[in-house]
């Protein structure tokens, strides 16, 4: 299919893990497994210290009424811990987790591959062909299945509107990270008839596998997929392939959508305003499982790589396994290993140590031993003191959301403080953070880390301004209801003393008439008799 160039981008060293057979990572003693790996609110405990979970068993419901997904035991073993700490996640929020002591035969299973038919509570299987739309629906929902590219979306959420075309993101355009590429190598099947399923949930006409050129391990694996009727159809939605050239960042939800359709995303809307809706490759295969397999969502593929490591490999890892573990498959992190970051170099979260646990949206780990340079992506081994802004102009070329990264970062660095709604009217809420204006500053400033401040500041303002709303609006519906029942008190007080004095008055009434009537009638000791006089 023909392709359209975004605007910006660079060109990055690959980095990649040499393709290899994905082997199952050894669990660990203990899972320590968070109830927040979505977007939305933190799911709530529906388990116990002292109980016994088997594998897929809910051990997080999300919270009524809330934006959320559930989150299922990995493995079988007892709960010992509900503690709070911190979460993979951009902002490295913390959040609640429930700390599973692991059976030894469960640990077993795993690394045999046996894990399959042990005793776990994994739902009944589905037929995708003749399930209604609603229950399919409603099953990725109980498998707690959230988007594994981005920032973690309930899958069924986007699934409730209707989209002309379904694309399924398999660009991996950051240095490092190989985990589509692995699983288009070795499930493509799964990854196209789940790509299937999706499309006929949300009423998709086309549907669109996008993967980077330089992905050729898979290609072979991929075309194969396609061709075949894995999935049963008899006439099946065809899927168009696309190789997006390796520009980064291709994978991104807005910079892929151009590059396939020609359209850009309008500022403040989202895709679906073009009735385009954007899955992850690894959501694809997910939704398969749960669906035909009744599997939860409780593993995901992980790279992990960067210089902080002696070599680069992508394990199949269970959620809850802390990232040090992840480290001692290829050795452990370096000695001289400065960052270590949930993802790739460019989009990462920096972690603040390697106890943290993989989740759903943990696509790499990556350990660096120096930040990256402005020659696209190469690794310095020693911090760059930031210079002044030179107006270069470099910056601006990069972004792909066409912005001036030099004026905001001069608006957000003015001497009075900063002019964060100046920077906000420059465009700042349109950057996706994908710090390509980092790579080719040559003064080395942090513009991304600025901008990624001042982002979050200013949600935070938006979240203060919409909960003084929200108490303004409560404030002022208890003072109405106050003076409703206020007005009500005596409007009844009123009403009962009518009925009250109506009441006493036409009892005096009563009263009066009867003396009066007592007064006029003569008594029987005054009245004459009938002999005359006396």
């Amino acid at each position: 299919m023909s392709l359209h160039r975004f605007f910006g981008g660079l060109v990055l060293p690959a980095m990649k893990p040499v393709p290899a057979p994905v082997r199952r990572l050894p669990l660990p003693g203990r899972l320590r497994v968070p109830l927040l790996q979505h977007a939305g609110a933190e799911a709530e405990a529906c388990v116990a210290v002292g109980d016994r979970v088997r594998r897929f068993q809910r051990i997080g419901r999300r919270a009524a009424d809330t934006f959320g997904a559930d989150v299922h035991a990995p493995a079988a073993g007892v709960v010992v811990a509900i503690e709070r700490g911190p979460v993979a996640m951009p902002g490295t929020p913390e959040a609640t987790h429930v700390v599973i002591a692991v059976d030894a035969d469960a640990a077993q299973a795993w690394v045999s591959g046996d894990g399959e038919s042990q005793d776990d509570a994994r739902m009944p299987a589905l037929d995708p062909r003749t399930t209604p739309h609603d229950a399919l629906r409603q099953r990725l929902a109980d498998a707690g299945l959230v988007g594994l590219g981005g920032a973690g979306f309930p899958t069924a959420e986007k699934l409730s509107l209707t989209h002309h075309l379904l694309i399924l993101n398999g660009a991996e355009c950051e240095p490092v990270v190989a985990c589509d590429e692995a699983l288009l190598r070795e499930r493509a099947d799964e990854v196209v008839a789940g790509g299937r399923l999706l499309a006929r949930l949300c009423g998709a006409a086309r549907l669109v596998l996008a993967m980077e050129q330089r992905m050729g391990s898979a290609l072979p694996a991929v075309q194969a997929a396609i061709a075949a009727n894995v999935d049963g159809d008899v006439e099946r939605l065809r899927v168009e392939l696309a190789l997006l050239p390796d520009r980064y960042p291709a994978g991104g939800e807005r910079q892929l959508i151009q590059a396939l359709t020609g359209e850009e995303v309008p500022d403040g809307g989202l895709p679906r305003d073009l009735g385009v809706l954007v899955q992850n490759v690894g959501t694809a295969a997910a939704a398969w499982r749960a669906v035909v397999h009744g599997e939860p969502q409780v593993s995901r593929l992980v790279t992990v790589g960067g210089d902080g490591v002696s070599h680069a490999a992508t394990f199949e890892v269970l959620l809850g396994t802390p990232a040090s573990r992840v480290a001692e498959a290829v050795g452990g992190w370096r000695d001289d290993a400065t960052v270590l970051r949930a993802g790739g170099p460019m989009m990462g979260v920096a972690l603040p140590h390697d106890d943290v646990a993989v989740i759903k949206t943990t696509i790499a780990l990556t350990a660096w031993c120096g930040p990256v340079s402005p020659d696209a992506g190469a690794r310095s081994s020693a911090p760059r003191s930031p210079l002044p802004c030179i107006r270069c102009g470099d910056c601006a070329d990069a972004c792909p959301s066409r912005l001036q990264p030099q004026l905001l970062h001069g608006r957000l660095k003015a001497s009075d403080g900063g002019d964060l709604g100046g920077a906000l009217a420059l465009g700042l809420g349109a950057c996706i953070e994908c710090g390509a204006c980092d790579a080719v500053c040559p003064s080395a400033i942090p513009l991304t880390a600025g901008f990624v401040a001042a982002r979050q500041s200013a949600r935070l303002g938006q979240h203060q301004r919409v909960q003084a709303e929200a108490a303004k609006e409560r404030f002022e519906r208890r003072i109405e209801r106050l003076q409703r029942e206020a007005e009500d008190a005596a409007q009844h007080q009123a009403q009962r003393v009518k009925r009250v004095s109506g009441a006493a008055a036409a009892a005096l009434a009563k009263a009066r008439s009867k003396r009066a009537g007592s007064g006029s009638a003569p008594s029987t000791a005054d009245a004459p008799s009938d002999g005359g006089p006396p």
